[in-house]
């Protein structure tokens, strides 16, 4: 009789020698989603060529994955690669740091898996060869992988899994099969994805056996995301299957042991705002977008859509983050009238309209995981307004995580500064090389970053989108075989102006759809084809947009100008040497926030393009503090003039302007209120900088917001 092993071996054996179709090697592979209405090019098919994200990835490449695994293996930076090293019996110790240190580890290796994937560097492929080999050494036969659990058992003690859920064991465990989906390709090789697998077929135990308390540890439910792309990796309907359990029996976890701080008080479709743990909030709602593209399922698909518009228009920062609170309490208990029933919540989404500045929590993976949710309800609706809060998300959420040099990092992302503010709070707002009690930030950013490219572009039939401007170069195919091949050029998102060069395409008639920004003004974007005016339609959203208001139209307009927040789509017969061209105009403005919320009341942010800017006190004149300036709206507005910047080694984009600056008596921190008095305003001239790029200058004050008069 043929062993398990030999089986498996045989069918990982096939399932890898297949000829691959374009698009199921793609970072998340949507080719065959029933309910999808895009996928991905290859890992592979886009190519940096400059430009601030080609910048931002070339980093990446060659200081921010190496020096993230000199961390890993450093005998005191980091216990994660020993912990592996420990439960594969590979050197002797015992389980040290925190428990999800085990995803964390992964999700780095997934960034070194598409590092790989664009440069084919054999060095790479024999790294992960060999981390492989220990992952797999350590992970139980039965496919448990908890280095916090195995090194003691193995040890002959005590240690049950499951014993705490916040040990993360089923967060580490989807880290584990996406990075090994990511892995198998990149490469083609099944090492990794037998362990995948092996983690998956655990986990369905558990939903079989113990569905409930498989339910209760459900924190940072990457697992979620996990199962649904090894489903999709594998073709195996039962891991579709147990992705649909995972969600269904959430409803097992009740208002008397479930919380808002975990999303489980409530049944999924009965929850249409966003709360609690914001991590644990998008990537639950990141997973349930996963399983709708795959089994079409509304009743999911309307809470999601419900829940994405609460966050974008009550409790999202201008800088696409989320999760504004450090510490707070949930009222939205089983009865928020008695008190007993009222539940903390912290590292959180909080009241609608609750978005402080100088305490915002805004952990950088809840950006992360805010970013990979937008994306997939880009891909379930094809609405243009996703795509603007995936760009929002990305230049001003995910880029500030991680310094210009690629080595400090941000746990936790304020919009304002200040020195004075000096009272203690359980993260740093400085940038740290190493945070070593949680440490999930900085491989995650990594791994963003690593794999931006991947979004640039999508396909579908007939059909190429551009989804964001970067210099680029596309090669790929269709899942026909048919093949397209350009060029783009740009310096967005410093400026406007998009060229798109056709290098190769079918010769049938192929729409292409070019993604027209939201912020834009009406009329603010021209297309031309090879020199001439463009003819083509806006493609409008659906019955709901992304902000979650009725869409005033729905379908495509014909023969129409470029429409903010849309598509415009043109469709043609291309040919090699073909150009579009995409003029956006675009100068410097100033934001207002909705009068609820009370931090910003008063107070105007700048913004550039899709930039999001603030003002450090680098920049500031000798003798003005960053509290005393104000901004003089009819001076300001239209004074701010782009220039180019130095900071560090990175070129960027600073805003110059005059503003005012009050000289103020000082305050003690005995003052709480005091009468006031006349401060007389001079002005001075100070340069913005983008947020992204703040704190890289030394500890410094800064804010997105200022006062305006």
């Amino acid at each position: 009789m043929t062993s398990p092993h030999a089986l498996a071996a045989f069918v990982f054996g096939c399932f890898a020698a297949a000829p691959a179709c374009a698009g199921d090697r793609a970072l998340v592979d949507t080719t065959r989603s029933r309910d999808a209405k895009m996928y991905l090019p290859d890992l592979g098919d886009v190519k940096w060529n400059g430009g601030l994200l080609g910048e931002r990835f070339e980093t990446c490449r060659t200081t921010m994955v190496p020096h993230m695994w000199e961390i890993f293996s450093s005998d005191t930076d980091s216990h994660a690669w020993a912990n592996y090293r420990i439960a594969a019996g590979l050197q002797q110790g015992k389980f040290s740091g925190p428990p999800f240190n085990d995803g964390d580890f992964l999700k780095w290796f997934e960034a070194l898996a598409q590092i790989y994937a664009v440069t084919r560097d054999p060095k790479i492929d024999a790294q992960m060869d060999g981390i492989i080999a220990v992952v797999a050494k350590a992970q139980r036969e039965d496919g448990y992988l908890h280095t916090k659990v195995i090194i003691p058992q193995r040890a002959g003690e005590k240690a049950r899994e499951f014993a705490d859920r916040e040990h993360f064991e089923t967060y580490n465990m989807g880290h584990l099969i996406t990075a090994a989906c990511v892995h198998y390709r990149a490469t083609g090789k099944t090492t990794l994805l037998a362990c995948a697998r092996k983690a998956a077929d655990y986990i369905e135990g558990l939903a079989k056996n113990v569905p409930d308390e498989l339910a209760r540890n459900a924190i940072c439910p990457s697992h979620y995301m996990g199962v649904v792309e090894l489903y999709r990796t594998t073709r195996e309907p039962r891991y579709l299957e147990l992705a649909k359990k995972l969600i269904e029996i959430r409803n097992l976890v009740g208002p008397e042991v479930g919380s808002d701080q975990n999303q489980d008080r409530t049944p999924y479709r009965d929850t249409f705002k966003a709360v609690g743990h914001a991590v644990r909030a998008n990537y639950l709602y990141a997973g349930v977008a996963d399983l709708i593209a795959e089994n079409g399922d509304q009743t999911l698909l309307r809470p999601t859509e419900k829940i994405s518009a609460n966050v974008a228009g009550q409790k999202l920062y201008v800088t696409g983050m989320t999760g504004a609170i450090y510490d707070g309490a949930s009222p939205d208990g089983v009865d928020y009238t008695q008190h007993k029933y009222i539940r903390t919540v912290h590292q959180a989404y909080g009241r609608d309209y609750q978005l402080p500045n100088l305490t915002a929590y805004n952990e950088t993976c809840a950006t992360i995981g805010y970013a990979m949710w937008m994306w997939r309800m880009l891909t379930l609706t094809g609405d243009a307004g996703y795509a603007d809060l995936f760009e929002q998300a990305l230049y001003n959420g995910v880029l500030p995580g991680i310094s210009l040099d690629g080595k400090n990092y941000f746990y936790v992302n304020a919009l304002k500064k200040l020195k004075d503010f000096d009272w203690p709070m359980r993260w740093s707002r400085t940038r740290e090389p190493n945070i070593k009690a949680s440490f999930c930030c900085p491989p995650n950013v990594v791994r963003a970053i690593a794999e931006l490219h991947n979004y640039v572009y999508s396909l579908s039939p007939g059909t190429l989108w551009v989804n964001l401007y970067a210099a680029s170069d596309l090669s790929t195919a269709w899942t026909d075989g048919a093949r397209i091949r350009l060029k783009q050029e740009t310096d967005y998102p410093w400026s406007g102006a998009v060229k798109l060069t056709i290098a190769e395409a079918p010769s049938r008639e192929i729409a292409v759809k070019l993604r027209v920004p939201g912020w834009l003004h009406a009329g603010a974007a021209k297309i031309r084809i090879n020199g001439a005016p463009a003819a083509g339609r806006s493609s409008l959203a659906s019955d709901s947009t992304a902000s979650g208001g009725p869409s005033p139209a729905s379908g495509l307009l014909q023969n129409t100008a470029p429409r903010p927040g849309s598509y415009f789509e043109v469709k043609r017969a291309w040919k090699a040497g073909d150009v579009i061209e995409l003029a956006m105009e675009f100068s410097p403005v100033l934001l207002e926030a909705n009068p609820l919320v009370e931090e910003t009341l008063n107070q105007v942010a700048v913004k550039f393009g899709p930039l999001v800017y603030c003002l450090e006190s680098n920049d500031l004149p000798a003798g003005v503090q960053l509290k005393d300036v104000v901004l003089a709206l009819d001076q300001t507005a239209g004074a701010l003039k782009p220039q180019r910047q130095q900071i560090g080694s990175a070129s960027v984009v600073a805003l110059r302007a005059p503003v005012l600056a009050r000289t103020a008596t000082p305050w003690t921190k005995a003052e709480l209120y005091r009468e006031v008095g006349r401060a007389p305003l001079r002005e001075v001239p100070v340069a913005f900088v983008p947020y992204y790029a703040w704190g890289n200058r030394g500890d410094t004050e800064m804010s997105v917001w200022l006062p305006v008069r």
